[in-house]
């Protein structure tokens, strides 16, 4: 396996929102993502997800008023064999989400063209 990285960086429109997509479908476990807060005004908010193949949508990290430059290390629960979560309180029962499909970041409350966004590292 190779750690890549994918860079969705955008600028906003007039509204402080944008939609930035990775440019293919992509296969592999996410390790880290780098928040690259740029030119966006104080109070942005992000959503990182991954569009799968069969249309649906999953939410990889959601962040609120997201005003300067970060490291991070999304997690998700693991589950028992009848599908519930696993109790996290440690964090031991967390794993690396895999990414199946096509990354999406949605951008609100950037300002008025502003310049940010992440960088996605994933092993594949």
């Amino acid at each position: 396996m190779r750690l890549k990285d994918i860079r969705l960086i955008g600028t906003t429109s007039a509204g402080g929102a944008v939609n930035i997509d990775g440019e293919a479908h992509v296969l592999g476990i996410l390790e880290a993502v780098q928040w690259v807060d740029g030119s966006f005004d104080n109070g942005v908010d992000a959503v990182l997800s991954v569009i799968q193949p069969d249309g649906t949508t999953q939410t990889l990290l959601t962040l609120t008023d997201a005003n300067d430059d970060a490291w991070l290390y999304p997690r998700v629960p693991v589950n028992d064999p009848t599908g519930a979560a696993l109790d996290d309180a440690d964090g031991a029962n967390l794993t690396k989400p895999l990414l199946v499909g096509k990354p999406r970041l949605a951008i609100t409350g950037g300002g008025n063209a502003k310049t940010g966004g992440c960088i996605l590292y994933y092993w594949s």
